[in-house]
């Protein structure tokens, strides 16, 4: 008899949801346990992508905007490199190179320009 209680509970489960099936197995008893599928929420469905309301302007990447400082001139700073580590086996006339604040050079200009503009 009790088999066929908790297979009855199961179906009403199946059939009615997850709320339905927590109602029926507290009336059946505390010693009841259901089964994974009859505790869940029902799954979501996914239909498409979600659309946002928010205006969407171009954006700086942020990696290059932590890098380099634009100037009121408009040049483009940079840091130079060699300054980070194993500086005890580098000479100080290099380390003192490696400290000045770098412009970027002319070539490369137009391309920082452009991907530093929002």
């Amino acid at each position: 008899v009790m088999r066929l209680a908790l297979l009855a509970l199961a179906v009403v489960a199946a059939l009615s949801g997850a709320s339905a099936a927590a109602d029926t197995a507290f009336a059946a008893g505390p010693g009841v346990a259901l089964s994974r599928a009859a505790r869940s929420p029902p799954a979501v469905e996914m239909r498409g992508a979600v659309k946002s309301t928010k205006l969407k302007g171009a954006k700086v990447r942020s990696a290059v905007a932590k890098r380099f400082k634009v100037t009121a001139g408009g040049k483009i700073l940079r840091r130079r490199a060699n300054k980070q580590h194993l500086l005890s086996n580098k000479p100080h006339k290099n380390k003192k190179k490696a400290s000045k604040i770098g412009q970027v050079s002319p070539a490369m200009q137009k391309t920082y320009t452009a991907i530093l503009q929002p």
